[in-house]
C-alpha cells in the first residue's frame, strides 16, 4: 500500500492488533467498565496537520486512462506521504486520533505540569515533518504540502454509541484552537495557538508574531526537548498485555496479545466494510479504490454554555439517531469529530457491500430524516446543517501500517463539507445528487451561489425539501425529450411495431371495434434507451395529430397510493399546470359538462385536490362504498374522454406504478378505447411485479418487446451523435463495440471517459477535396448539407470536467457531452489522442457503480459464483464453472445459487434466442427467469427452440449460461486479487486447451494453417495431468444454434430450371447437381458448424485465461487464432480488435516492456516471424474486406517480407523477378518438388494467401506497373503452391489464375483453365476440404462469367455456389452470400447479421431498381435516410466501392430530376470516393452511374448555354476513356457504357454515330442475354428516333407513382417502361442542333460509321 516503515509489524501480529490499528490509543487503552455515554477529562497537546494537494491528486488519478492504475498509484502516493508524516508523530510518542480526509489530528496525553515540555517536543516533531515532508512532488505533477497547527490545554474524551456501533470524540477549547491555528497557517508553516504559546517554554522556541492575532508562527527550536519519549511510551497501556515490544516498534498497540473483551469493544469503532476484510484475512489494499459514492456531512452547532457532560449527552443522542437513519438507508457513519465549534458526522453511501443504484435518493432521504430528527428531538442544538454530494472519490485505508483508517478523499468530499458550512440550517446538495436521485423536481429548491474556499465551479446547488415544498397534481414530466437533428438510432423495429399498433388503433376506432393490440411494453435494463424510445413515440404520435399523455414515475411514487392515477387524471383533465384548487375547479367544470357526472364532482376532491361540495349521496356512503364509487366514477370519466378524442398514453418507468393505479389501468385497458405504451425494467426477484401488472402483460392484446443492445454499426453512429462529429476513428469504434456491449448509456459514459482522459480529440474537419470541374459544372450557388449537427469543443479543463456532470436542464434533449454543447456551423471529426491506449481504459466509475450496486444485492455464496464465472468470461458452461469453484461448493448449494442468480437477472441461459416480441398467455409464467433453451440429452434430434426449466427437482439442467449484463462480469472480475485470478485462470486454460480448434464438422484443425508446427508444438502443449479434467468440446455448445434462416417469402434458390447437356459447361453443372444431391442424401443433414460457438466459448476465453496466467506465447497464439476465427466468420471488427491486442504485445516487447500487466518481466519472449506475418496478413484481409485496399496492400507487403517472399517495388526489379519466377514455373512442370516439412508448409500457405490478395489489388489498379505487379504475384503464388506439393493449394492457385486471366484479357487461356478445373473439381474427394475448393471454384467461375458478359452462365454457377456454400457451413465469405442472394435475403441478412455492409449493398440494389427497373423495391426516402446515416459508420465509409455506388446513385437521381444543388453535393462526394475506389467488380456499377451523371451534366451545360461546354464535353470524353482503361475486361457493363456514349453524341449533334453505337450496344445485349439493358436501349432509341417523348417533368411525376415491388410483380414488363427514365434531348422533345459547337467525336468511335469498328 505504499507504507514506508514497519510493514511487518501488523502482518505477523494477532488479529486484535489489526483491529487496533484502526483505533487510537485513547480508545484502545480506555476503561472497559464505564457506562456509555461518558466523558473523561485530561490534559494534552494537539497537532493538526493539513495536507494540501490531495484533492487535485485524487482528480488526476481518477482521470487516469490506465486500467487498474488510478487507485493503486493513488494509494501508494497517499500512504507514502502520510505514512512518513505519521512516522514522525509516532516516533515522538504521539497518538493519531483520526484522519479527517487529507488531515491528521494527533494527541499527546500528559499531566498538566508536563505540557510545556511536551509542546517543545511537538514543535520539534512538526519542524521535522516540515523539513522532510514540507513539499513533495508527485509523478502526475501535483505538489503535496503540509501546514501544521498546535494547541494544548484541558480536553475531554467522549465515548458515545450503542451496543452495535460506538464513536469517540475529543472536545474542549484546545480542539477549537488547533483548528483555528491551522487556519492561520500557510503551506510549510507551523502555528502555535494562543494557549499553547502561553504554556510553552518561550525561551526555547523562536517565533514570528502574527498581526492582529494572539497565535504565533514557529521559526525554529533552540535546544532539544528534554521530555523522554521512551518513558512516555512505556507508560502507555500498562494494564493491557502485549507481546514482547522491540526497539523498532513504534506503537505498543501493534503488539497486543489476544483479549476477547477488548477486541469485542474495539470492533464497535470500526466500519463493517473494514471488519469484513480483517475477518477474511484479506489485505487492506483490497479496499482502496476509486468509486462513485455519496457523501453526507452533518454539522450540529451548539447553543453555547453547555458543560462537557451536557455536550456528551447531546452527541450521544445524535449519534444514536443519526446512526439509525443512515443505516436504515444503507449508509455508514465513517467518523465523528469536532469542527468549527460544533460536532460533525461524516456519513458514506455506496461503500462495498452497501452499493445501491438509488443511493443518492437514499442519502437525501436519510439526510432529511437526520435534519428533521435533530431539530425536533435535540433541544440543545442551535442549527443543524447537512451537505450531500455525489461523484467519484477515493475510498481506502490511509495512514501508517500500525495506525490507519478507512476514509474518503476527493473534490466531492470537500464540496460536501463546504455546503454544510456555507448553507446552515438546511439540507443542501449538488446537481449530481439531484440528478442521480431521480426524485421529482419539486423536491428541490435552487440555492443562491456563494463563494466557498477551495471550491471552483460547484455547479447548480439545491436545497432538498423532500415533498414539502409544494402540493402538486400531475407534475411528472418525461425526463427525456426528442430533439430535431438527433434521431433515434438502432430502434427501427421497435418504432415500426408501435407505428403499426397506432395505425391499427386509429383504424379500429374509426370502425368502432376493439380488435387491436392496445398495450405495448418496452422492457430493457437501465441504459438501453427506453426513455429515448418513448420520447420518439411521443414525437411521432404528436406528428400524426394524435393527443399524447405522457409522464414518468419515480421510485418514491410506488409508495403513494393512486399517485399514477392522480397524475393521469390531472393531465387528461388539463389541470396539471393550475396553481390553486379554485383554478383546478374552473377547468374541471369546463371539461365535465354532463349533468349526471357533475353531481358527483366531489369524488374528485381527494385525488385532484379540489373542494367541490360533497353531495348528499356521497355523504351517506361508508368508506368502502365511497371508494368503489370513486373508482367507477374515475373509470367512467376516463372512458368518456377516450371516446371523445383518440389519445395515446405513454408511461415511463412503469414498474413504479402503484398497485391501486395498476388496478385502474387494467380496467381502463379492458373497457376504454385507448392505446398505452410503457417502458419498464426487467423483472428480478428483488422487484417482482404486482399481479395486476402481470395480468396486463399476459393480456392477449398486449405486445411485449425485449430491447436488445444496439448493433455495432449503430454504435458508431450513436458515438458521432454524442460527440457532434461526422465520423469517428475505427479504433474508437472497436473500443465502444467491445466495451459498451450495445448499451447506449455505456457508450455515452465511455465516450466521456475517453474525452476527459484526452484519449480522443475533436477537431474541425478539413474541407474535402472537391472535383476540379465542380465550379464549371455547377456555376449556381450550391446547397451545403451537414450530416449531423456539429458542436464546438471547449479546450479548457473546466469544460472537460463539466462533461462528467449531469445535464443542467431538467429535460434531456440529446446525448451530447456537456462540454461539447456549443453549436457552430462547422463539421467536426474525432481523432485518436497521442499515446492513446484503449486497452488500458478502466470501467467508468458511473458504470462501475451500477454493477457494484447489483453485486452488493447478492448473497456471499452467490457473489462467489459470480466472481468465478467472471473469470471464465461472458459465456459460461456449467461444467467448467463446477470445475473451478471451491471444493466446498456442493451441488445443492450451487443449484440454489444459480437459481438465485437467474432470478436476480445476473445470469440467463446462454442458448436463449434473441426474441424480439412476445405475446404472453395467461397460462405462461410472466417473466420466467428460469427458462432454459439448452438441448438436453433426450432432445438431440429436436431442432426447434423449446424452453424448459434451468432447475428441475433440485438438479441444475442448464448447460450454457451467460451474464445478462457484461458490465457486471467486468466489475466482478476486478474484485479478485491478482494471485487468486492467476490461479483460476490457470484452471480455466487447462480445461479449455484441448478444445481450442475448429469444430468437428469443419475438421478439427487450427484456424491458421500449420500454426503450431510453425511456432513449435511444445509451446501449446497439454500436460498429461490436465487431461482428466477435459470434457468433449461438443458438450460446450449443446443447444446453441447459429443456423441463419431466411424469411418465409424468400424464393428457394435451389429451384433451377432443368438443363440439357449441350455443352461442357452444362455437363459440369449436371455433375455438380448430382454431387450436391448425393451429398445431401449420404451425409447427416442435421450437422451444424459450431465454429462460432468455439470462438465465443473457447478461443475468446483462452485469450483471457492465458493473459491472466501471464503466459505470453500462448496468449499471442490464441490472439491470432481468435482473430483468424473471427475473420473466417466475417466478424471483421472482432478480428481487428484481437489483432490490435497482438500488436500491442509486439510493441511492448520491442521497447523492452512486459507484454502485458500480468506477464513476468523477467521472462524474455520473442515472437517468431511466422506469427508476426500472420498479424499483417490477417489485418490485410480485414482491411481488404472492408474496402480499405491501399492499407491492405501495405499489410500484405509487410507479411511477405517476414515470410521471405518479398515483392519488388520498382519496375526493373519486378521485371527481373517476373522472369525468374517464370523460369521456376517451367522447372516445376518437369520436376515435382520434394514434400516440405510441416513448418515450411505453414510458411508456404501464408505466402499463397498474401499473394492471392496482392495480384487482385494489382489488377484493381490497372496501371502498367500494377498489372506487372499482379502478373508477378500470381506467378509467385502458383510457384509457392507447387512448392507445397499439396493438391488443394495447387488447385486454389489455379482458380486464382483463372480469374487473373479473365481480368487481364487472356480469354483463350481462361477457357483452358476453366475446362481443366471443371474436370479436376468433379474428381475431388468427398470431404470438407474438397467441398470448400469446389465452392471457391464455382464462385470464381460465376464472377468470371459475369465479367465476360455471360449472364445466364453466371447465374447458373452462382446458384450452385450458394448451394455448396451451405454444405460447407460457410456463411458470409467475402460478402458472397450478401451479393448473390435475392434482395429479400440480402435485406434479411443485413438486419440479422452484424455486417453493416450487407445492408449497404441491399440499399445499393434498391437504388438500381429505382433508377433502371421502373419500380421501387424500397421507397427513395428510406434509401436516402440510410445513406445519410451511413456517413457516420466507419465500416461503410471504409468500403469505397459501396460508397461509390451509394453517392453516385443519389447524384444521378437528383441529376435526372434536375435538382442540381443536391446533385452537386453527392456528385462532389462521389468525386472524392472515385479516386479511392478500387477498379473491382464491386465498384463498376457506381462508376457507370457516375458516367451517366457526367453525361447529364453535359446536357445541363447545353441547356444553360454554359460558356465551358467544350471543356465539359472533353471532360466527359475523358471519363469514358478512363473507364475503358480500368474496366476493359469487365464486359457486362459495356452495353450501358455504349448506350451512354451514344446519348452523349446525340446531344452533341452526331445522330448517325449515336444510332450506330446504339445498334452495337443492342447486339452485345443479345449476346449477353441482358434483357434489362436491351429494353432500356430500345426505349431510348424509340424516343430519340421515333415518336415517343418523355420530359424530365414527366419522369418526376412517375417517381411519385412508381409501383412497389409487390405491384411490379404482377405487371407486364412493357408497362414498367412508362416509369423508367428516358434520356431526353436539350429541349425535352426537340434535339437541338449543336453542330456549331464543333464537338468532335473520338476517332475510334467514328470508325463505326465506316464499318471498321
Amino acid at each position: 500500500m505504499g507504507w514506508i516503515k514497519g510493514e511487518g509489524e501488523i502482518e505477523d501480529s494477532y488479529k486484535i492488533s489489526k483491529i487496533a490499528a484502526h483505533v487510537p490509543d485513547l480508545v484502545v487503552y480506555s476503561t472497559l467498565t464505564n457506562d456509555i455515554p461518558y466523558a473523561e477529562n485530561f490534559h494534552g497537546v494537539l497537532l493538526f496537520a493539513d495536507v494540501s494537494g490531495f484533492t487535485n491528486l485524487t482528480e488526476k488519478f481518477s482521470l487516469s486512462s490506465k486500467k487498474g492504475y488510478g487507485a493503486d498509484e493513488l494509494t501508494r502516493t497517499l500512504n507514502s506521504y502520510i505514512g512518513e508524516i505519521v512516522s514522525h508523530i509516532l516516533d515522538a510518542g504521539g497518538d493519531i486520533l483520526n484522519y479527517a480526509g487529507d488531515a491528521i489530528l494527533a494527541l499527546w496525553t500528559v499531566e498538566r505540569v508536563q505540557l510545556s515540555e511536551v509542546i517543545s517536543l511537538v514543535v520539534k516533531c512538526s519542524l521535522n515533518i516540515q523539513d522532510q515532508c514540507g513539499v513533495r512532488e508527485t509523478e502526475v505533477g501535483c505538489q503535496l504540502k503540509v501546514k501544521i497547527g498546535i494547541s494544548a490545554g484541558k480536553l475531554s474524551k467522549v465515548i458515545v454509541g450503542d451496543e452495535i456501533s460506538q464513536y469517540f470524540v475529543v472536545i474542549g477549547r484546545a480542539v477549537d484552537e488547533v483548528r483555528l491555528a491551522e487556519g492561520l497557517a500557510v503551506a510549510s508553516t507551523i502555528i502555535l495557538s494562543p494557549n499553547a504559546w502561553e504554556l510553552c517554554e518561550r525561551d526555547n522556541i523562536a517565533i514570528d508574531p502574527i498581526e492582529n492575532e494572539r497565535a504565533v508562527k514557529v521559526r525554529y527550536i533552540k535546544r532539544e526537548p528534554s521530555f523522554s519519549v521512551e518513558k512516555y511510551q512505556d507508560s502507555i497501556g500498562m494494564s493491557v498485555e502485549h507481546e514482547k515490544v522491540t526497539r523498532d516498534c513504534v506503537r505498543r498497540a501493534s503488539r497486543l496479545m489476544p483479549n476477547a473483551e477488548l477486541e469485542k469493544t474495539l470492533r464497535k469503532y470500526i466500519m463493517k466494510t473494514v471488519l469484513q476484510k480483517i475477518d477474511d484475512d484479506q489485505p487492506l489494499e483490497y479496499l482502496s479504490e476509486m468509486r462513485p459514492a455519496t457523501i453526507v456531512f452533518v454539522n450540529m452547532q451548539f447553543k453555547g454554555g453547555e458543560s462537557d457532560q451536557e455536550q456528551c449527552m447531546t452527541i450521544h443522542q445524535a449519534a444514536i439517531g443519526i446512526g439509525q437513519q443512515i443505516v436504515k438507508h444503507h449508509g455508514r457513519v465513517n467518523k465523528v469529530f469536532m469542527f468549527d465549534k460544533g460536532c460533525t458526522f461524516l456519513c458514506l453511501f455506496g461503500l462495498p457491500g452497501d452499493k445501491r443504484e438509488d443511493e443518492s435518493a437514499h442519502a437525501l432521504q436519510a439526510a432529511y430524516g437526520v435534519h428533521d430528527l435533530c431539530q425536533k428531538e435535540i433541544r440543545s442544538l442551535k442549527t443543524v446543517s447537512v451537505g450531500v454530494t455525489t461523484g467519484p472519490v477515493f475510498c481506502g485505508v490511509v495512514g501508517h501500517p500500525v495506525r490507519h483508517e478507512y476514509t474518503v478523499i476527493g473534490r466531492k468530499v470537500n464540496l460536501a463539507a463546504r455546503l454544510m458550512m456555507h448553507y446552515p440550517g438546511v439540507v443542501s446538495c449538488d446537481s449530481e445528487t439531484c440528478y442521480y436521485s431521480k426524485l421529482p423536481a419539486f423536491y428541490f429548491n435552487e440555492l443562491p451561489k456563494k463563494a466557498m474556499k477551495g471550491v471552483k465551479n460547484p455547479g447548480v446547488l439545491y436545497q432538498f425539501m423532500a415533498n414539502k415544498q409544494q402540493i402538486t397534481v400531475g407534475k411528472a414530466p418525461m425526463s427525456v425529450e426528442r430533439e430535431e437533428g438527433y434521431p433515434l438510432l438502432g430502434r427501427e423495429k421497435e418504432i415500426e411495431v408501435y407505428s403499426s399498433m397506432l395505425k391499427g388503433f386509429l383504424e379500429a376506432r374509426a370502425a368502432g371495434h376493439k380488435n387491436y393490440n392496445n398495450v405495448l411494453i418496452y422492457e430493457g435494463p437501465i441504459g438501453y434507451g427506453k426513455s429515448r424510445l418513448l420520447a420518439e413515440v411521443v414525437y411521432r404520435t404528436a406528428k400524426e395529430g394524435v393527443r399524447v399523455i405522457s409522464f414518468e414515475l419515480a421510485k418514491t411514487d410506488i409508495k403513494q397510493s393512486n399517485y399514477a392515477l392522480q397524475t393521469l387524471l390531472a393531465i387528461v383533465m388539463s389541470v396539471q399546470n393550475c396553481k390553486s384548487y379554485a383554478e383546478r375547479e374552473r377547468v374541471l367544470l369546463s371539461k365535465i359538462l354532463d349533468p349526471k357526472m357533475r353531481q358527483n364532482l366531489c369524488l374528485l376532491n381527494d385525488i385532484l385536490l379540489v373542494k367541490f361540495p360533497v353531495s348528499k349521496d356521497v355523504s351517506l356512503m361508508d368508506s368502502q362504498t365511497k371508494n368503489k364509487k370513486m373508482r367507477n366514477y374515475f373509470l367512467e370519466l376516463f372512458c368518456k374522454f377516450a371516446e371523445d378524442e383518440p389519445c395515446v398514453y405513454v408511461l415511463d418507468q412503469a414498474h413504479f406504478v402503484d398497485r391501486s393505479s395498476l388496478t385502474f389501468l387494467l380496467e381502463a385497458c379492458e373497457k376504454a378505447s385507448v392505446l398505452v405504451c410503457m417502458a419498464l425494467l426487467p423483472h428480478t426477484s428483488q422487484s417482482g411485479p404486482f399481479s395486476e401488472l402481470s395480468r396486463i402483460i399476459k393480456d392477449p392484446r398486449t405486445l411485449y418487446l425485449n430491447l436488445p443492445g444496439l448493433e455495432p454499426p449503430v454504435i458508431a453512429q450513436l458515438a458521432c451523435q454524442i460527440l457532434g462529429v461526422v465520423r469517428i476513428p475505427s479504433e474508437v469504434e472497436l473500443f465502444l463495440v467491445e466495451r459498451s456491449h450495445g448499451v447506449p448509456y455505456y457508450c455515452e459514459e465511455l465516450l466521456k471517459s475517453l474525452y476527459l482522459g484526452n484519449l480522443i480529440v475533436i477537431e474541425e474537419v478539413e474541407g474535402e477535396d472537391e472535383a476540379k470541374d465542380v465550379d464549371i459544372l455547377f456555376p449556381e450557388p450550391t446547397l451545403v448539407v451537414h450530416c449531423s449537427k456539429p458542436s464546438q469543443v471547449g479546450q479548457e479543463e473546466d469544460a472537460r470536467a463539466g462533461a462528467l456532470g449531469p445535464p443542467k436542464a431538467s429535460m434531456l434533449k440529446s446525448r451530447k457531452i456537456t462540454a461539447l454543447d456549443h453549436f457552430v456551423d462547422r463539421a467536426l471529426v474525432c481523432f485518436v489522442g497521442e499515446a492513446a491506449k484503449f486497452h488500458e481504459v478502466p470501467i467508468p466509475l458511473t458504470l462501475k457503480g451500477m454493477a457494484l450496486a447489483h453485486l452488493d444485492h447478492l448473497q456471499p455464496a452467490d457473489q462467489m459464483v459470480v466472481k468465478c464465472a467472471a473469470i471464465i468470461g461472458q459465456t459460461i458452461t456449467t461444467q467448467m464453472l463446477i470445475n473451478i469453484l471451491p471444493e466446498s461448493e456442493n451441488p445443492d448449494k450451487l443449484n440454489l445459487s444459480l437459481t438465485s442468480l437467474f432470478k436476480s437477472g445476473t445470469f440467463e441461459c446462454g442458448s436463449k434466442p434473441k426474441q424480439f416480441t412476445q405475446q404472453l398467455t395467461k397460462e405462461s409464467e410472466c417473466w420466467d427467469a428460469l427458462n432454459c433453451y439448452c438441448v438436453q440429452d433426450s432432445q438431440e434430434d429436436v431442432r426447434e427452440e423449446v424452453s424448459g426449466k434451468a432447475s428441475v427437482d433440485g438438479a441444475w439442467r442448464c448447460r450454457v449460461m451467460r451474464f445478462c449484463t457484461a458490465l457486471v462480469k467486468e466489475t466482478a472480475y476486478e474484485l479478485w486479487l491478482k494471485e487468486q485470478k492467476r490461479e483460476i485462470h490457470q484452471k480455466c486454460a487447462s480445461y479449455l486447451l484441448k478444445q481450442a480448434h475448429r469444430c468437428r464438422d469443419c475438421g478439427i484443425a487450427e484456424f491458421i494453417f500449420g500454426h503450431k508446427a510453425a511456432i513449435g508444438y511444445n509451446l501449446i502443449e497439454i500436460h498429461p495431468s490436465l487431461l482428466n479434467i477435459q470434457e468433449s468440446g461438443e458438450a460446450l455448445f449443446l443447444g446453441q444454434s447459429t443456423t441463419l434462416g431466411l424469411p418465409k417469402e424468400t424464393i428457394q434458390l435451389n429451384q433451377v430450371s432443368p438443363l440439357h447437356p449441350n455443352s461442357v459447361e452444362d455437363e459440369f453443372l449436371l455433375k455438380l447437381d448430382s454431387m450436391v444431391n448425393e451429398y445431401n442424401t449420404t451425409v447427416d443433414r442435421t450437422r451444424k458448424c459450431r465454429c462460432a460457438q468455439v470462438t465465443e466459448c473457447v478461443l475468446c476465453p483462452m485469450v483471457r485465461h492465458c493473459t491472466g496466467v501471464g503466459d505470453v506465447p500462448k496468449t499471442f497464439y490464441y490472439l491470432l487464432e481468435t482473430a483468424a476465427a473471427s475473420a473466417y466468420l466475417s466478424n471483421n471488427l472482432k478480428a481487428l480488435s484481437y489483432l490490435n491486442e497482438a500488436k500491442i504485445i509486439l510493441d511492448n516487447l520491442k521497447v523492452g516492456k512486459p507484454a502485458f500487466e500480468t506477464a513476468d518481466p523477467k521472462v524474455k519472449v520473442k515472437i517468431n516471424n511466422f506469427e508476426r506475418a500472420c498479424i499483417f496478413r490477417l489485418r490485410g484481409e480485414v482491411l481488404y474486406n472492408t474496402g480499405q485496399i491501399e492499407e491492405a496492400e501495405s499489410m500484405f507487403s509487410s507479411a511477405l517480407r517476414l515470410l521471405n517472399r518479398r515483392l519488388p517495388t520498382n519496375r526493373v526489379a519486378m521485371s527481373l523477378k517476373y522472369v525468374c519466377e517464370k523460369m521456376k514455373s517451367l522447372c516445376y512442370r518437369f520436376k515435382n518438388p520434394d514434400n516440405p516439412g510441416e513448418k515450411k508448409l505453414a510458411f508456404l500457405h501464408e505466402q499463397i494467401c498474401c499473394l492471392s490478395y496482392m495480384w487482385q489489388i494489382g489488377c484493381m489498379r490497372r496501371a502498367p506497373k500494377n498489372m506487372l505487379n499482379a502478373s508477378l504475384a500470381i506467378t509467385m503464388e502458383m510457384n509457392s503452391a507447387q512448392k507445397s506439393a499439396e493438391e488443394t493449394k495447387i488447385i486454389f492457385s489455379c482458380i486464382d489464375y483463372l480469374q487473373y486471366c479473365q481480368l487481364n484479357g487472356q480469354d483463350d487461356r481462361c477457357k483452358i483453365y476453366e475446362r481443366m478445373l471443371c474436370g479436376t473439381c468433379v474428381e475431388l474427394p468427398d470431404c470438407m476440404e474438397g467441398l470448400i475448393l469446389t465452392s471457391y471454384f464455382i464462385r470464381s467461375l460465376s464472377i468470371v462469367k459475369l465479367c465476360s458478359g455471360a449472364l445466364h452462365d453466371s447465374i447458373q454457377y452462382g446458384l450452385r455456389a450458394e448451394q455448396i456454400s451451405k454444405l460447407t457451413n460457410r456463411r458470409g465469405l467475402d460478402m458472397y452470400e450478401e451479393c448473390v442472394q435475392l434482395m429479400q435475403s440480402l435485406e434479411y441478412l443485413g438486419n440479422r447479421t452484424r455486417i453493416s455492409t450487407a445492408k449497404g449493398w441491399f440499399y445499393a440494389g434498391c437504388f438500381d431498381f429505382l433508377l433502371y427497373s421502373g419500380f421501387a423495391f424500397r421507397p427513395f426516402e428510406e434509401c436516402y435516410t440510410f445513406v445519410e446515416e451511413s456517413q457516420s459508420d466507419p465500416n461503410l465509409v471504409a468500403d469505397k466501392s459501396l460508397m461509390m455506388n451509394l453517392y453516385s446513385a443519389l447524384a444521378l437521381w437528383y441529376a435526372r430530376l434536375c435538382e442540381w444543388e443536391k446533385a452537386c453535393f453527392f456528385y462532389t462526394k462521389a468525386c472524392g470516393v472515385t479516386r479511392q475506389a478500387p477498379s473491382s467488380i464491386h465498384s463498376i456499377n457506381g462508376v457507370v452511374m457516375f458516367l451517366e451523371c457526367h453525361v447529364l451534366l453535359f446536357r445541363k451545360a447545353l441547356v444553360e448555354h454554359n460558356q465551358h461546354i467544350k471543356a465539359i464535353y472533353q471532360s466527359t470524353q475523358k471519363h469514358f476513356t478512363e473507364f475503358n482503361r480500368k474496366y476493359s475486361t469487365s464486359k457486362m457493363y459495356l452495353p450501358r457504357v455504349l448506350h451512354l456514349r451514344a446519348y452523349m453524341y446525340m446531344l452533341a449533334g452526331h445522330e448517325a454515330l449515336a444510332n450506330a453505337i446504339l445498334n452495337k450496344a443492342l447486339k452485345l445485349c443479345q449476346q449477353h442475354g441482358n434483357k434489362l439493358e436491351e429494353s432500356w436501349i430500345t426505349q431510348n432509341q424509340i424516343s430519340w428516333f421515333g415518336v415517343f417523348r418523355q420530359s424530365t417533368s414527366n419522369w418526376f411525376a412517375s417517381t411519385l407513382t412508381m409501383p412497389s415491388w409487390e405491384e411490379a410483380r404482377g405487371m407486364d414488363p412493357e408497362e414498367l417502361a412508362h416509369t423508367r427514365y428516358t434520356l431526353v434531348g436539350v429541349g425535352g422533345e426537340i434535339w437541338a442542333d449543336n453542330s456549331s459547337l464543333h464537338l468532335a467525336p473520338k476517332a475510334e468511335d467514328t470508325q463505326l460509321l465506316k464499318g471498321q469498328g
